[in-house]
């Protein structure tokens, strides 16, 4: 039975086009990191960094300020450094400090961001609606720069890995007819039962494994730049993270939550993914149906959601089903959704994954 298991494990891996994904995935974001570290500066005391030298600048000033971010936080980071700006070459003059007060506390993001008396301190229900938040939640205040870089490209290449996935998965029913291998494999003594679960535990396997891999690769290139400062800070503080929604405290149980968001996906997409390639006679169709199937989403949220309108309570549900889906899930903290609606979408995303598995199963032995 562990015979068909490695047999199918080992068809999956030899396939050239998953390790090609992988690697350009994996090769994009250590060359997009190394280009973010070399464009990287700080202009501390009058002084400009550059590079790794500016990165450890930064570090060590934030590393002064860590702590819970409170109004006297904020007023000593503008006494001491000002405003953030851009002048009129486009260079950043500040350093992490100031950029984050500027940003996160000013009206920085409705000006040109290169005229320092054009900022000003949000005042009145522009501060409560915009910034308070960031004082009421007790924040955790620390160098985040790399994190926020590293939530969005991390976001990236579970969505991109998704991809290869369908590309390495499609064939594993599919293939069996295509080969004209399915009634061979049926009529053996496993073949009926316990093997096609075991092709499937393959996909599977596979699926969490490169899911960890990519993961555990992407966190080693950007420690190595940016290091451990800043996981213990807020999750809050990141862009990806939202304070209207469950999420956890964080920056670690930021990146723990969605590698668990990844994993699920990945299990999600692989009991899709095994579904529909038991229902087509061919992989090219599988790989189609497979595609459209982690695209739907995105398709019923940008235009059909709008397009045909099906009454508030139905099309929330809908949108609630979409975004358990593979695409929408390893993002949903950006949402703002509750502890008790993440825990529904989960479920969905758990139910969804077996039933493709099962429905896998059902349809290719009894085809």
């Amino acid at each position: 039975m562990w015979t068909i298991w490695k047999d199918e494990l080992y068809k999956i891996t030899s396939r050239k086009i998953i390790w090609a994904g992988v690697f350009l995935l994996l090769a994009f974001a250590a060359i997009r990191l190394y280009n973010e570290r070399c464009h990287y500066s700080t202009t501390i005391d009058g002084t400009v960094y550059h590079g790794r030298e500016a990165i450890r600048k930064d570090k060590e000033l934030a590393g002064r300020c860590s702590g819970l971010l409170t109004e006297e936080t904020i007023a000593q980071i503008y006494k001491d450094y000002g405003f953030f700006y851009y002048d009129a070459d486009g260079n950043a003059i500040g350093n992490y400090l100031n950029r984050f007060v500027t940003e996160e506390f000013t009206n920085f993001r409705q000006t040109d961001g290169n005229n320092p008396d054009e900022i000003h301190f949000r005042k009145g229900t522009d501060w409560k609606h915009n910034c308070a938040y960031l004082l009421e939640n007790k924040v955790w205040f620390d160098y985040v720069y790399g994190w926020n870089d590293f939530a969005e490209m991390y976001v990236l290449m579970i969505l991109s890995l998704f991809v290869v996935l369908i590309l390495g998965l499609s064939p594993v029913f599919a293939e069996e007819y295509q080969l004209r291998t399915a009634d061979i494999l049926r009529t053996t003594r496993c073949g009926r039962g316990n093997g096609i679960w075991m092709k499937i535990l393959a996909s599977a396997c596979f699926a969490v494994t490169l899911t960890l891999g990519v993961c555990a690769c992407l966190w080693g290139i950007y420690l190595s730049v940016y290091g451990v400062q800043g996981l213990h800070a807020s999750a809050i503080l990141l862009n990806f993270a939202t304070p209207f929604g469950y999420c956890p405290k964080s920056v670690l149980g930021f990146f723990l939550y969605i590698t668990f968001l990844g994993i699920l996906g990945s299990l999600l997409l692989t009991g899709m993914v095994t579904g529909i390639s038991a229902a087509c006679q061919s992989p090219f169709l599988a790989l189609i149906l497979g595609l459209s199937g982690y695209l739907l989403p995105v398709v019923w949220v940008k235009i059909l959601g709008r397009i045909f309108p099906l009454g508030t309570a139905l099309s929330r549900t809908i949108s609630h089903f979409m975004s358990s889906m593979p695409f929408y899930l390893p993002m949903s903290t950006g949402f703002g959704f509750s502890a008790d609606e993440m825990a529904l979408h989960l479920c969905i995303a758990s139910a969804v994954g077996a039933g493709g598995m099962f429905a896998g199963y059902y349809r290719f032995r009894h085809c």
